[in-house]
């Protein structure tokens, strides 16, 4: 698994440290940011192209996150919400850009000498299909097979239907294998 799915443990660890943040108090938006920083930075790291920009980003979710935070409910996990704020700034970031498209980092994200280069090949081959996908298609590829979160998790981010995501899933699968096979 390259990213740990958000346990039972981690949702009352959220609803502690949220419980925390709005009684202000010391540490807590650190500590939450510990908790999330690295799952949210690799969501930004794997739609953009520059590690920095990326960086960059991540933060910004958080000022988002901590300027925002009254208007968190708890009717989804914390998880999920930040997830939908990090797409939300994304989808935006992308739309001020006017880039119609994310880019895969390739040998950024996934460096490996011991790699061999039919791997590598491969990789960067999968990489640049997935630009090739609409842009729904390629959300979907990236959190429930790059992040590995459940269809729920996912249709939570997006804002759309379990369905939805279920079906471009599978389509974008499907396009991803047709394409590999062409080649």
């Amino acid at each position: 698994m390259i990213f740990p799915q958000v346990n039972e443990s981690d949702k009352v660890k959220d609803k502690r440290l949220v419980s925390a943040l709005k009684r202000r108090e010391p540490n807590a938006f650190e500590q939450l940011v510990l908790e999330h920083q690295n799952r949210v930075f690799s969501l930004c790291l794997r739609m953009m192209k520059n590690p920095e920009e990326a960086e960059d980003l991540a933060q910004e979710v958080f000022i988002k996150v901590y300027n925002n935070l009254h208007r968190f409910k708890g009717q989804s996990s914390f998880s999920t919400w930040l997830y939908r704020i990090t797409t939300n700034m994304l989808s935006s970031y992308f739309r001020k850009e006017k880039l119609r498209r994310f880019l895969p980092l390739g040998e950024q994200i996934f460096s490996d000498d011991r790699a061999d280069e039919r791997t590598r090949s491969y990789r960067d081959e999968l990489f640049s299909l997935l630009n090739r996908l609409s842009r729904q298609e390629r959300q979907v590829v990236i959190l429930r097979g790059l992040q590995e979160l459940s269809v729920a998790e996912a249709a939570g981010i997006l804002g759309t239907t379990e369905n939805v995501i279920k079906v471009s899933y599978h389509n974008a699968r499907g396009k991803l294998k047709g394409w590999l096979k062409d080649e």
